[in-house]
């Protein structure tokens, strides 16, 4: 039976429920009062005023035979089915989700109907989520229901109308939206851990999907001030298709449909138009619409995505995720890792010789230097940006969703090595014991590397040592630079 992906995620005591998306019109803060109805039917708690509508409030703790006590803050869901709608009250709502239709488990019994029509698993397999069946809610016994309103004209072609859902999330004191379609999921982030990928809009990264993930501040990365520590408490999980990044929230705030439509917000008052769309009212303020488009299109999450790191390969010994992710492999094969990567060649390098991966710069202040691309500004350092390839001697390839750069560090300075994209991070398997350099430039670099097999692989790749290649260009002085200046 055909599904909808898309769920959001209920509580309802100790019951974890789900609804299609294509059925949760909104969600609404529970009044203090409902009015009582002139219908006596068990789970009609009364009805609530929602904008120009009277809308019928189901509560399916006595249906169910619930006898806990509710929290003070519980909600409403405005589910809707054949264009009506009725109200839903649950404790809270959890996030939302993407649930393939195999994933699935169909619910039924052999007389009368389920108020669930199907069950899956989520975070914890020991809890199932089971999915409410929007129909037969709006089927109970008694429960009256009212017409669905239509969808407000957006003014000027600028809003989106009733088919476009809305996931708000609070970020400290402000408060983002974010299109449900470029949701993955929504998961508790309870575990950020430092990693070599920690800088700018990097927090770190958490376990997902039996992967390390990059968290990532979504407030610096619209361009507003970041997340204080204490703010960190839920992730947004996105699939950008080369692997996945969880945006860093507090908490859901709401979800919506976008009603009234996106306003448009003037270009000089924020600094990334590429992902800001627009505005939505909320209450007697305004919060910026994520653009979701612009999101799976961002060059520094794309770079972010591409280095998920199976945690088959990580311990749980802690530290740094590349002093962990190399004894790991140490440990498993008798070699450390490796990192591998393309610069017009494939090649790889010792893991621990890279001491953060850096999205690819776009803006750089110039050098006169040949081979040298330019100097960027990063934790208080001026570091040069060299382009691989060219140092190499070979053709870069053309810059992709992975393309970065490798931070290399030699004594007090350090080096940016623009690669043309990263492979993974594999345990050494073999290399060539016989091995003896030829030339000892840099121009013969990849000539005079050792072949190295990596674990999960067949074929052979240079392994390139970065530390002797920054050496060669001068870092820290320790030879004299091989780089010529560029001809006037």
């Amino acid at each position: 039976m055909p599904t909808d992906p898309v769920y959001g995620l209920l509580q309802l005591g100790e019951l974890d429920l789900a609804l299609p998306l294509s059925a949760l019109r909104e969600v609404v803060p529970r009044p203090e009062r409902l009015t009582p109805l002139p219908v006596a039917t068990t789970g009609l708690v009364g009805a609530m005023g929602l904008r120009s509508m009277v809308l019928p409030v189901i509560d399916l703790r006595p249906l169910l035979g619930l006898a806990d006590t509710p929290p003070a803050d519980q909600v409403v869901v405005v589910v809707a089915h054949d264009h009506h709608v009725v109200g839903l009250v649950v404790d809270r709502v959890l996030g939302v989700t993407r649930v393939p239709d195999a994933d699935l488990v169909e619910l039924s019994t052999a007389h009368g109907e389920l108020l669930v029509s199907h069950a899956f698993q989520h975070e914890d397999p020991a809890r199932p989520v089971s999915v409410l069946a929007a129909a037969h809610l709006h089927a109970l016994p008694g429960i009256p229901r009212v017409a669905e309103q239509p969808a407000a004209v957006a003014v000027h072609g600028t809003g989106t109308g009733r088919g476009e859902s809305l996931t708000l999330v609070r970020c400290g004191d402000q408060v983002l939206a974010l299109e449900v379609a470029s949701i993955h999921t929504t998961i508790p982030l309870t575990d950020v851990r430092r990693s070599m990928l920690t800088s700018g809009d990097c927090l770190g990264v958490t376990s997902y999907a039996g992967r390390e993930v990059p968290v990532v501040d979504p407030m610096t990365l619209v361009g507003t001030p970041p997340l204080g520590e204490d703010d960190v408490r839920s992730g947004v999980v996105l699939d950008l298709g080369p692997g996945y990044v969880v945006l860093a929230v507090t908490d859901l705030v709401e979800l919506r449909t976008a009603g009234d439509g996106v306003l448009p917000v003037p270009g000089f008052a924020h600094h990334r138009p590429d992902l800001v769309r627009g505005a939505i009212e909320v209450g007697s303020g305004a919060c910026l619409v994520v653009d979701g488009a612009g999101l799976r299109a961002e060059p520094s999450l794309l770079a972010l995505a591409s280095v998920n790191v199976e945690l088959a390969v990580a311990t749980d010994a802690g530290g740094e995720l590349v002093d962990v992710l190399t004894r790991g492999a140490a440990g498993a094969t008798g070699g450390p890792a490796y990192l591998t990567y393309t610069a017009g060649v494939a090649l790889a390098s010792p893991l621990e010789q890279v001491v953060e991966i850096l999205p690819y710069a776009e803006a750089l202040t110039p050098s006169p230097v040949k081979h040298v691309a330019g100097f960027l500004v990063h934790r208080g350092r001026t570091v040069p940006v060299v382009p691989l390839a060219r140092v190499l001697g070979q053709e870069p390839g053309q810059r992709g969703p992975s393309s970065c750069l490798l931070l290399v560090e030699l004594g007090e300075e350090r080096v940016a090595l623009a690669v043309d994209s990263l492979g993974g991070i594999e345990p050494l398997e073999w290399t060539d014991p016989d091995h003896r350099r030829v030339s000892g430039e840099l121009a013969h670099a990849v000539q005079d590397a050792p072949l190295v097999r990596l674990a999960g692989g067949s074929r052979l790749v240079p392994a390139l040592d970065l530390q002797d290649l920054a050496a060669a260009l001068g870092l820290a002085g320790a030879l004299r630079p091989v780089v010529e200046p560029a001809a006037a």
